[in-house]
This record gives C-alpha cells, sequence and structure tokens, in this order.
C-alpha cells in the first residue's frame, strides 16, 4: 500500500481558480496544457473503496456509472466495491477490513455510523476514509461515549477525528441541515393546493436532517394554513418509519388520516414509501382522484418519477446530488494518496464538511436538466455532469491545481443552474 509523498512535482504549476459555485475553469493555453499532461505521468495510480447497501437502485447505479465509465478511465485509479446494510454495524467493519486488505488507499463509504471503529483500522493501515452521504461529527469527544448518532465511541476513538486519515464527509441538505429544503417542499405543496399533508421519515438516530427538513415544511404549511397530519408520538412531523418496514409503517399512518391528501415520503420516497399508498389504492390519479387519495412530495428519484410528474400524482421530487459528493470525497482522497492532503495543508482550508447540492424538479424542465446535469446513467456523455474531470484537475495539485479545499467546495455545492451555465 502506497503512502509516499512524490518527491517531484511539476516543475511549474499554473493555480486555477474556481468561482465558488458558479463557474468552471477553462483550460486554453498551451503550456497550461503541456503541464497537465507532464503530471499525468507524474501521479500514482490509487485504489479507493466504496461501502453501499446496494449498487442496484439509483444511486447505486450513478455512483458505479460515475467511478467506473468516467473516473477510472480519466484518472490512474481503480475502484472497489463492498455491500453493508444499512444499521449492520459488523457487516460494515468487515466490509472495511476487506477493502483494506486488497490494498485500498481509501474508502468512501455510504454511512456514518461507526466511524470511531472504522477509523481505528484505517489510521492503523494508513488509509483515508471519508463518508459520502453524511457530515461528520465529534462530539464524542467531549465525554468519550457515543453519540447520539452512534459516530463514535471511546475516547480514543473520537480523537480520530482528528487523524490525518479522515477526511470528513458533507452536508447532504445544506448547512442549515435542510430547513431551506424543507420549505421549498412545502411551497410545492402550497402551490399545488394541498390541504391536509403528512410526512414519513427513517428514523431520527439515523437521520437527524429529517426534523430540520420537516421544520422547514411544517413552518411553510401552518403560515398557509395546511392542516398538518402530525406522528401521534410527537404531536409533530415526520411519522417515523423503520428500515425494513417503510412500506408497512406507510400504510399504518396513513391509515390513521383517511382525508390525507398529500404525503411527503422522505424514507426512500419513490421505492419504498409511493409503492406501499399505491398497494392500499391511495395513491393519486386522474382515474382515482377521490377523497382520501394522496399526491406525493418525495426524497429520492427513479425510473417511474418521470410518469409520475407528467401525470400529476408527483408534486416535487429530488435526490442527493451523487455526482458532487463522490467529487469531492475523490479529489481528496486521489490528492492525499498523491502526498497532498488538504487536510494537513494549512494554506487548504480545510473543513470537515462541505456543503453538496440538493437538486429538485417541479416540472418537465426541470426534470430535463436534472437528468442532463446532475444523473450520469440519462445523459449523453459525462461533459455536462455536475463535476467534470477537468474541474476536479484544477484543484488537485497532482495535476498543478490550486490544492484550495475551498475551490473544491464551491466545485461541489453548486446547484444546477449554476452547473448549466458551466457547461
Amino acid at each position: 500500500m502506497k503512502k509516499q509523498i512524490i518527491t517531484t512535482m511539476l516543475a511549474s504549476s499554473l493555480a486555477i481558480g474556481l468561482l465558488a459555485g458558479c463557474g468552471s475553469s477553462t483550460y486554453s493555453s498551451t503550456s497550461e496544457s503541456n503541464a497537465q499532461a507532464e503530471s499525468t505521468d507524474t501521479a500514482e495510480e490509487v485504489k479507493i473503496g466504496v461501502i453501499l447497501y446496494n449498487y442496484t437502485d439509483i444511486q447505486g447505479k450513478e455512483i458505479k456509472n460515475y467511478c467506473d465509465n468516467y473516473l477510472a478511465k480519466e484518472f490512474p485509479v481503480t475502484f472497489e466495491y463492498q455491500t453493508a446494510a444499512s444499521g449492520d454495524n459488523e457487516a460494515h467493519l468487515q466490509a472495511v477490513d476487506s477493502l483494506i486488505s486488497t490494498g485500498c488507499d481509501a474508502i468512501m463509504s455510504g454511512y456514518d455510523t461507526v466511524i470511531g471503529e472504522s477509523m481505528e483500522k484505517c489510521d492503523s493501515a494508513g488509509v483515508y476514509y471519508g463518508i459520502l452521504f453524511g457530515e461528520a461529527k465529534d462530539e464524542a469527544d467531549q465525554d468519550g461515549l457515543y453519540n447520539e448518532y452512534g459516530n463514535w465511541g471511546t475516547t480514543d476513538q473520537s480523537n480520530l477525528y482528528y487523524s490525518d486519515y479522515f477526511l470528513g464527509g458533507s452536508y447532504q441538505f445544506g448547512e442549515d441541515h435542510g430547513v431551506a429544503l424543507g420549505e421549498k417542499y412545502g411551497q410545492a405543496v402550497v402551490d399545488a393546493g394541498m390541504t391536509k399533508v403528512g410526512a414519513i421519515s427513517f428514523p431520527s438516530y439515523a437521520f437527524s436532517d429529517g426534523l430540520s427538513i420537516c421544520e422547514g415544511f411544517t413552518n411553510v404549511l401552518t403560515a398557509n394554513g395546511v392542516e398538518i397530519c402530525v406522528n401521534e408520538d410527537t404531536n409533530a412531523l415526520p411519522a417515523e418509519a423503520g428500515f425494513m418496514s417503510v412500506g408497512d409503517d406507510t400504510k399504518t399512518y396513513i391509515a390513521k388520516y383517511e382525508d390525507m391528501d398529500c404525503l411527503f415520503g422522505m424514507s426512500s420516497g419513490m421505492d419504498m414509501v409511493l409503492p406501499a399508498v399505491n398497494e392500499v389504492g391511495r395513491l393519486w390519479s386522474e382515474s382515482n382522484s377521490g377523497e382520501g387519495t394522496l399526491k406525493m412530495a418525495t426524497l429520492g428519484y427513479n425510473e417511474s418519477s418521470d410518469k409520475y410528474l407528467e401525470d400529476g400524482t408527483l408534486i416535487i421530487g429530488g435526490t442527493n446530488n451523487y455526482v458532487e459528493s463522490v467529487a469531492y470525497l475523490f479529489t481528496m482522497m486521489f490528492d492525499a494518496a498523491n502526498g497532498n492532503n488538504m487536510k494537513t495543508d494549512e494554506t487548504s482550508g480545510f473543513e470537515y464538511n462541505a456543503t453538496i447540492g440538493y437538486p429538485t424538479f417541479t416540472n418537465a424542465d426541470e426534470l430535463n436538466d436534472f437528468k442532463t446535469y446532475v444523473l450520469t446513467t440519462t445523459a449523453d456523455d459525462f461533459s455536462t455532469c455536475s463535476v467534470t474531470v477537468d474541474e476536479m484537475k484544477s484543484v488537485m495539485k497532482a495535476y498543478g491545481g490550486t490544492g484550495s479545499w475551498s475551490d473544491l467546495n464551491g466545485l461541489v455545492s453548486r446547484d444546477v443552474e449554476a452547473v448549466k451555465g458551466a457547461r
């Protein structure tokens, strides 16, 4: 496993500035092109492991497509994939062990649990570790106990938060943890004329941002006189669904509100919540539009979103920007494995969490832009995706880039309109 620092860097490198959250870098100079060509020979081969619960849903397909069919063809990198069910800590740790044993230089985890135990393994092996779809928290460092999310264990484990090999995570729903996003969803529901609305989400210990999203969502509904179908245990939104029982929990919840007319599905809304509503005959359609039928707002996208949006069943949808999440960790990990660790570089402006965009769509034009500039499995090529290879190289010191974490954060926090403008 190679972690040696490159001793020979480019004779000359041009710092390429990124406008945070705005445009992309341009490559017009002949000398700059030559510098990049030279640096390609300098960058060492890197192996990166990925841990997710599956690679068959839109998230898994997007990540594998972006990694295998784009990054691996443009960089000296190989990817290895492991599967671990959400909440199965033992399986997760076994996946970490397996990836370390096969020589991975870095590991991207889809989960923000058992980080302390994972980091014990990675720090000892000299392997970089980061969280794809969650933020890095260090609350346990205060008392040496597991925090409410179970991220860190003992004091020694929580101190690994500061290890050079822990590269942090990202705010998937904004620095406000989703309040503004919830307001956006709430306004879409109000604009659609809904009058009695509920929401269901994964457990708060695993999806803490769900509470913040519902805070913004509820504020908008309340301000507009929309009736809230509360979780009776908390007298607030959302109702909670178990990881393995989303369908049944959804059916139980909506059965309590026979005249609910809209449901905000936050626990894999398209894959798990919408089908459950459909199974009990309450999914709204032109031919099934009586009292008690439900229109949907969802966190989540799949291939059926197009039809449901066109038919009027789906009011608003959206999903994490998988490309931005992967591009963020990949850029840091590739450069770190080549001796340029942004965490330890005092000039990079490193922070433990980037802010990833959460794109949404409410009409056909927005959905088309979403499929073109966010998804890679539906676009014709990778030149329109949220983060391109050239943009990543503009930040990587291994390719003569700025080495700036601040530039990287700006690159991966762009919304669809900013990405579209950069293309």
